[in-house]
């Protein structure tokens, strides 16, 4: 049995062959006094070789992520593979069953919440289990997500750089082989609270991506990071060799990225979409004056060359939304 605060399983995370099961998590309120939450976990073990930890639906509105899992789970054996794969379909369960970026019980974002605190609350207890239990099997983890139901990315892997120039060089190595369309880049610095931040800290390889968004299921970000995550298990040696990848685009979504705010209330207009490239002064939206019929409130220009990295779903805006997110290309060689 481990456990850890109010998370506790019986699940066996080390025999050989293909099981899943749960964490089941306690929590103490009206609809829950009497039951366990049960967060879904699987295994796929075939021996020797490499353990890679599986994460999605760490928000509960992104779902590409969540069907590779299940489709992984599905399609592979024991006999197929090399090593061990730990799935945690749906990270935040009970975020995943509202359809919510974060957990109806308390507001928690589990990306916001590692290395978590099992008084603190159900996020931050099942966080806190994942950091304690999981990521220290792990040679390498891969956690997805998507622009869920507040925006669009483009498809991307997303490599968070820190202090540990060889772990950096590492989990580089892995967004080549990941190969998605566009590898967005970030510092981290230890304080985040996300899944990333919590591998880095334990010496743990780790990739995250960003695949579609809206709300809904793309065919095609699905396709993009099915082959990708194929790719990573070949790579590692834990499945049979699969194709070459193709080469990604570096953006630097920190220092040389702005963001197109709304000034205003209004219906905005975007102009742009996820993956085009603008040049400096290139329309990126108009704002519309909701009350004034035909009165225009604003149109937004783009700063700086780059290209368009996320976009808003929702067009109707109040002065502090975010339109869209334009970052700067980093050549391959400068990344790190």
């Amino acid at each position: 049995m481990l456990t850890h605060g109010p998370v506790r399983t019986s699940f066996d995370f080390d025999a050989p062959g293909k099981r899943s099961g749960f964490l089941d998590l306690t929590h103490s309120s009206n609809d829950l006094a009497f039951s366990a939450i049960r967060v879904p976990v699987g295994v796929i073990n075939g021996g020797d070789g490499p353990t890679v930890l599986m994460s999605a639906g760490n928000h509960g509105d992104e779902y590409e992520g969540q069907v590779i899992l299940h489709q992984l789970m599905q399609t592979l054996d024991p006999g197929d593979i090399q090593g061990r794969i730990i799935f945690l379909p749906a990270l935040n369960t009970p975020a995943v069953r509202a359809r919510a970026r974060v957990s109806p019980l308390d507001g928690g974002n589990m990306n916001r919440s590692f290395p978590g605190n099992p008084t603190s609350g159900p996020t931050a207890a099942i966080a806190a289990f994942v950091n304690a239990h999981l990521i220290g099997r792990a040679d390498v983890v891969l956690d997805y997500h998507s622009g869920g139901t507040a925006t669009e990315y483009v498809d991307c892997g997303f490599l968070c750089v820190g202090p540990d120039a060889t772990l950096n060089a590492a989990n580089l190595e892995l967004a080549h082989v990941f190969g998605a369309p566009f590898t967005m880049v970030c510092p981290i610095d230890g304080t985040g609270g996300d899944f990333d931040t919590a591998a880095y800290l334990q010496n743990t390889r780790f990739l995250s991506c960003e695949l579609g968004g809206l709300g809904r299921f793309s065919p095609a970000a699905f396709q993009i990071g099915w082959d990708a995550t194929r790719r990573v298990l070949s790579h590692l040696g834990l499945i049979q060799k699969e194709t070459t990848p193709p080469k990604t685009r570096f953006m630097d979504i920190s220092g040389h990225s702005s963001f197109t705010s709304a000034a205003h209330h209004g219906l905005a207009q975007l102009h742009v979409s996820p993956g085009d490239q603008v040049a400096v002064g290139d329309l990126l939206a108009t704002l519309h004056d909701l009350h004034n019929f035909g009165e225009q409130r604003a149109a937004y220009h783009a700063d700086r060359a780059g290209v368009i990295s996320i976009c808003r779903r929702n067009p109707v805006v109040a002065p502090g939304d975010h339109l869209c997110l334009l970052s700067a290309e980093i050549p391959a060689k400068d990344v790190l």
